[in-house]
């Protein structure tokens, strides 16, 4: 029984390309575990993800309450001082003070020389005064130009900072 080598490969690979039951239910296992693995990491990622933004918007809910209370309070200090500068507030803490309502004869009434009651002041010009902008007129043309000049301004001052110093040896 003479075989031709051609056959005898082809039988050889047939032969170590057939699995073994054990090596089927090994792949299995595997497969199987890696699937566990995985899920398990992205369990773990959506947890984590889950708890930051849980976390998060308890700050928030913290944070909207202290401003809510911070307004309730500064509306309440509007209040007390509104109520502080009300007249009759301000007339009983006066007489508490010691000071009376003044009656016609004790007024007394100076004459400003050059006072005008009627004239109405300014301390800036009601009217601003309208400068001119200068005209946009630079081109893209130009710009390059410009930048081209101040590029190869900059080169010849690197090459003049690169050239040797008399005695100097250049390497």
């Amino acid at each position: 029984m003479n075989k031709s080598p051609s056959s005898n490969s082809s039988g050889w690979i047939q032969h170590a390309l057939r699995t073994a039951p054990w090596r089927r239910q090994s792949q299995l296992v595997a497969m199987i575990a890696l699937a566990l693995i995985v899920a398990i990491i992205i369990g773990a990622l959506y947890l984590a993800q889950a708890t930051t933004t849980a976390t998060a918007g308890r700050q928030m809910e913290e944070l909207l309450a202290q401003r809510e209370r911070l307004v309730r309070e500064g509306e309440q200090l509007r209040a007390e001082i509104a109520d502080m500068r009300s007249i009759p507030r301000l007339e009983s803490r006066a007489r508490e003070l010691g000071f009376e309502e003044a009656r016609r004869d004790q007024q007394q009434y100076l004459v400003v020389e050059g006072y005008l009651p009627e004239q109405v002041t300014s301390v800036a010009p009601l009217v601003p005064e309208q400068s001119t902008l200068p005209d946009y007129d630079e081109t893209f043309g130009g710009w390059l130009q410009e930048a081209w000049g101040s590029l190869v301004d900059q080169f010849e001052a690197w090459v003049g900072s690169q050239t040797p110093i008399q005695g100097e040896r250049q390497p």
